[in-house]
Order: structure tokens, then C-alpha cells, then sequence
């Protein structure tokens, strides 16, 4: 009997042994192996004042203004730690920042929210996800983002908040909160609609010119969309969970915007959906294509045979080696051969013709 393809759910969560039996709240980092040195960057503003510094500076925090620290890496624990302990981060919360194979979520705490989501990007090259954890703390004084390495989506908000431009620095760290996820989401319509493109490529491959790997490339795109799945799927009810949970730390006017992002949920999930449709009847074109070809040689083959199969006959007749056969002591035998044979051949290709079999 076979074995079971244990390998993938390995891949699938990688060294998530190392955290099994440990006690709750026991904060161990949960990922792919990372060297490189965590970065951080500090930005404070509000309507009349900006700055933007390289590195963590927890000591500038101040009330009367946005306070928002991104840190780049969650395999340092003890910058981890270092976090949790100036803003009383629960343990639980911690530990889940330090496992990037987290589950999109929304837990809320006495004096904080924490947001889990998973940032998606698509590579056209290699026909890709690439999937990043973020995790969005929002407390009463300063919005704390987290991610497995440097690179985000953020760039349009960091821009926004330094330009001043939009709403965004007039208001405080929920409307923040809701910028950061809605970023995120909005980089989902990116990646869906490059699936797509790259839906309707194989679409015109398969149909036209089956290839030998346009198999694989379905495959491979059903897992693909399946990922993407598992990331916008959970989003939603998170999302649903901060429109309906009564919290101190988002405003009212800022559900308007959650509800939003929540729309836009809804419309990826659809798109999700409706691309896997495709893709799945993507197989049955891929099959019925080959089997097409495949009865077009067959149809090409049974012809020639059928032509050939009385002129074989016919040399099969007259090629025996028997002494009284009649025909062997006629003079032009041989020229009558070849005019039946012709006769035969154009016979057959007439009636085959005629009923539309070439």
C-alpha cells in the first residue's frame, strides 16, 4: 500500500514539533530558519508634526500623537519581549507573533487588539504566492506591526502619513489600524487579478496547444488558489469580529471604513472562488483536448489502414507461390494490379470524402 503524502504537512508547518508540549505562553520562534538581523523603524506624528527614524525608540511614545513602531523579523525573542513588556502584551499574544504559521485572526485583550493577517504577493516569474504573517497590535497609545522580514506593502501609507495627505493624520491610531489591513487587502486584488491574467494564458495554451506540463500548471495553480484561500477566508470573520465587537479603542467612524474592508473581502473571496471553477474545468479541457488529438491520429491512422487493407489484400492474393493460379500467365498482370489498386485507393478517398471523414 502506498504511504501517504506525510512530506506536504510537514513542509506545511515547519518546526511546529519544536513547540508541542510546551506550556502555554512559552514564546519560541516558528518559521523558516532567519540570520539576518531584525530592522526597525519609529514613526510619530500627528496634524502639524512628522518624523520617521530607523530603530525601535519605545522612550519617544507620547500620547497626544500617533506612535507607530515597525519591526522587521520576529525571530529576536528578546526584542520580543522588550515589546511586550513596555506595552503589557499578553503572553499568548506574543507567542502567536513568534509563530508565523498562525491562522488569520482577530483576538481582543483588555487594552489591546491584536490582528493577524497574512500578506500576500504573487511572482509572475515563477507563477507564485509568496505568503508573509503580519501581525498589527493597536493600543491606546501606539499601533506595534510585525513581520517575518523587511519588505511590506505599507510604502502608499508611509507616503500618505509623511505628505499628509487624506484624513490619516488627523485622526488617531485606529484609523491607522484599519490603513495597515486595508493596504494589505487591497494587494489581494493585485495578486488576484495576475492569477487571472495567468488563468486565461494557460486557458488559450490548453485549448490551442495542449503542452505536456500544462497539467502541472493547473496543479499547481489549484494550490496556489487554495493558499490564497486559507489567507482571505479566515480574514473575513476577523474582520466581521472588529465590526462587531464593542471595543474602547476603535472609534464609531472608523466602522465605516472596517465595513469597507470587510466588502472588499467578500469580493476577493467571490473572485477566489469563481478562479477555482476555472481551473478545475481547466483539467477537463486539458483531458478533453488530448483526448481530441488523440482521436484525430487514430482517425488518420484507421483511414490509411482502411485504404491500404484491400491492396494488401489483393498483393497477399497474388504473391502466394501457387502453380495454376490464372492470372500469374497474364502479360500485363502486373499493369492491372497497380490500376486496381488505384481504382481502390481512389474509391475509398471518394467515399470517405463524401461522408466527411477527411
Amino acid at each position: 500500500m502506498k504511504k501517504p503524502h506525510l512530506r506536504l504537512r510537514h513542509k506545511a508547518i515547519p518546526k511546529l514539533r519544536n513547540n508541542v508540549f510546551q506550556p502555554p505562553g512559552t514564546i519560541s520562534y516558528v518559521g523558516a530558519d532567519r540570520t539576518e538581523a531584525v530592522t526597525a523603524e519609529t514613526i510619530l506624528y500627528d496634524e502639524t508634526h512628522f518624523s520617521k527614524q530607523d530603530g525601535i525608540f519605545l522612550d519617544q511614545l507620547k500620547e497626544d500623537r500617533v506612535n507607530w513602531f515597525n519591526i522587521d523579523g520576529v525571530h529576536d525573542i528578546d526584542l520580543l519581549k522588550k515589546v511586550g513588556s513596555k506595552f503589557h502584551l499578553h503572553h499568548l499574544l506574543l507567542e502567536d507573533i513568534a509563530n508565523t504559521t498562525q491562522r488569520p485572526k482577530t483576538e481582543f485583550y483588555a487594552d489591546h487588539i491584536y490582528q493577524c493577517i497574512k500578506m500576500i504577493s504573487y511572482d509572475s516569474e515563477n507563477h507564485e504566492l509568496n505568503e508573509e504573517q503580519i501581525s498589527i497590535i493597536l493600543t491606546e497609545d501606539a499601533v506595534i506591526t510585525f513581520q517575518e522580514k523587511t519588505g511590506d506593502v505599507f510604502e502608499n501609507i508611509r507616503e500618505r502619513i509623511e505628505n499628509s495627505r487624506g484624513r490619516i493624520r488627523s485622526v488617531k491610531n485606529d484609523y491607522l489600524f484599519y490603513a495597515l489591513v486595508d493596504s494589505i487587502i487591497d494587494h489581494y486584488f493585485i495578486a488576484v487579478e495576475q492569477i487571472g491574467d495567468y488563468l486565461d494564458q494557460l486557458e488559450d495554451e490548453i485549448f490551442e496547444n495542449p503542452q505536456k506540463d500544462s497539467l502541472n500548471k493547473v496543479q499547481k495553480n489549484k494550490r496556489m488558489l487554495l493558499k490564497l484561500r486559507h489567507a482571505i477566508f479566515p480574514l473575513r470573520e476577523s474582520i466581521s469580529r472588529l465590526l462587531k465587537e464593542d471595543s474602547k479603542l476603535i472609534e464609531n467612524r472608523t466602522h465605516a471604513y472596517l465595513q469597507d474592508a470587510y466588502d472588499h473581502c467578500i469580493q476577493i473571496i467571490e473572485t477566489v472562488e469563481s478562479y477555482r471553477e476555472i481551473n478545475a474545468g481547466l483539467r477537463d479541457m486539458y483531458l478533453s483536448s488530448v483526448s481530441y488529438k488523440m482521436n484525430q491520429i487514430m482517425q488518420v491512422l484507421t483511414i490509411v489502414s482502411s485504404i491500404f487493407i484491400p491492396m494488401t489484400f489483393v498483393a497477399g492474393v497474388y504473391g502466394m507461390n501457387f502453380q495454376h493460379i490464372p492470372e500469374l500467365t497474364w502479360e500485363y498482370g502486373y499493369p492491372y494490379f497497380w490500376m486496381i489498386n488505384t481504382v481502390i485507393f481512389i474509391t475509398l478517398l471518394a467515399i470517405f470524402r463524401w461522408k466527411k471523414w477527411l
